[in-house]
């Protein structure tokens, strides 16, 4: 008897799990950026970033609205409009990161773009969906002419440098040498 309960129980939990399998929706956002890896950019410069939304295997297709919730005053959608995702398939959505002229060295510009999801039924019902975003930051950078001119600098310093510590050793040994001399005279000078 304790044995049909426990079957019963079993059959009933993959029945429940099967039922509720066919409302899971697997969309997702892919990204080059994240918290862990930022944009790195300069002052000035324009870089276009994507998106990549997935619709796995679902009961439907999506559809993706984005939206800016940090950083729009340096990112832009492309096409901002609603994105239709099919079912097992992937989108690129293209943005624009624009940085600003007077944008200092170090300066951090927090991202947050969400993607809210409205899933189209097979009857043309919308019913609402989750929402996924990508967070990440855009670092000021030097422009590889500033970098190119701080190396010249600095190569321009080293030699520069290498000689004063080269003369510095030698003045040193020549004053040892002077006085090893010095006191060397004084000593035979002693004795006779």
């Amino acid at each position: 008897m304790k044995i049909n309960k426990i079957y019963q129980q079993i059959g009933i939990l993959l029945i429940v799990i099967i039922l509720l399998t066919s409302f899971i929706s697997a969309f997702g956002v892919g990204a080059a950026y994240y918290k862990e890896n930022p944009l790195k950019i300069s002052a000035g410069e324009t870089k276009e970033i994507k998106f990549n939304l997935q619709n796995g295997p679902g009961p439907d297709n999506i559809i993706a609205r984005p939206n800016i919730i940090k950083g729009s005053e340096i990112l832009e959608l492309i096409n901002p409009q609603d994105i239709s995702v099919p079912v097992g398939s992937s989108i690129d959505v293209l943005a624009r990161v624009t940085i600003p002229n007077d944008a200092k060295i170090g300066d951090v510009y927090p991202v947050e773009i969400t993607f809210t999801t409205v899933t189209e039924g097979s009857s043309g019902n919308f019913g609402l969906g989750g929402s996924v975003g990508r967070e990440f930051d855009v670092i000021i950078v030097p422009t590889a002419e500033e970098i190119a001119r701080e190396e010249a600098r600095l190569a321009e310093q080293k030699p520069i440098a290498s000689w004063i510590i080269y003369l510095t050793i030698i003045i040193v040994i020549l004053i040892i040498l002077i006085i090893w001399i010095i006191l060397k005279k004084k000593k035979i000078k002693k004795k006779g």
